[in-house]
């Protein structure tokens, strides 16, 4: 009951807004920023998860690169609302985002993998400092969850990397190169992996981490991302 009271002062002094339009909301996101969220369907590319125009095995963007991941599925194009949503996830401190955003993810990914486990990209200590959470994880989580399957901590960053979002794609790959690493005590010996981050572009990030679970003994890796650029 006290809680609640709390709760109702609490709404009453500072309203629940939604995180990308500011209107009043008790959810996080509002119904209309909701349900315009641009989100990705079939056709895709079987690999990476790029809209084509036909589905196929692997298109331009994957065919001849080395993937270390078996498939990658994203919920939405990193643009729109969607863009302002994850910004505010990420550095706005939009935490209770998570949930909504987890179950959007889960709608998308492809269905009998045989996924075993679910981690996620990790963030350096600095970066993770400076933000006070790493969104991937609590994606993980939240997904963990709804799939019933546990969330385990496989990686951890060996290398500060600078923010992709400024480099090339070339300069991506050489950014997050060794990287990663299988984190110690923790047994991922032929199991199948679902890995969890925020936002896929290049996939040089994913797929890094992809070799280093596999490095470390998964038998498979699937990606699954909140959002992914054009």
């Amino acid at each position: 009951m006290l809680g609640e009271i709390f709760k109702g002062l609490v709404d009453l002094v500072f309203p629940p807004t939604c995180h990308v339009c500011d209107s009043f909301s008790e959810q996080s996101l509002c119904a209309d920023c909701f349900s315009s969220l641009p989100l990705i369907d079939s056709p895709l590319c079987r690999r990476c998860g790029k809209p084509c125009h036909l589905a196929v095995d692997e298109c331009r963007e994957c065919r001849g690169r080395k993937c270390y991941f078996s498939t990658a599925r994203s919920a939405g194009f990193y643009e729109g609302n969607l863009k302002e949503a994850t910004h505010s996830f990420k550095y706005g401190n939009g935490r209770k985002l998570a949930p909504i955003f987890a179950r959007l993810m889960v709608e998308k990914m492809e269905k009998d993998l045989g996924i075993d486990l679910v981690t996620y990209v990790p963030l350096s200590l600095s970066k993770e400092r400076r933000r006070g959470y790493n969104q991937a994880r609590l994606l993980a989580l939240e997904i963990s969850d709804l799939i019933g399957k546990p969330c385990i901590p496989a990686l951890i960053q060996i290398k500060e990397t600078v923010d992709q979002s400024k480099l090339s794609p070339r300069e991506r790959r050489e950014n997050v190169r060794r990287a990663f690493l299988s984190a110690a005590g923790v047994d991922i010996r032929g199991r199948f992996l679902l890995l969890i981050d925020d936002v896929f572009t290049t996939g040089a990030t994913v797929n890094e981490c992809s070799r280093a679970l596999l490095a470390g003994g998964a038998k498979d890796v699937h990606v699954l991302t909140l959002a992914r650029s054009l």
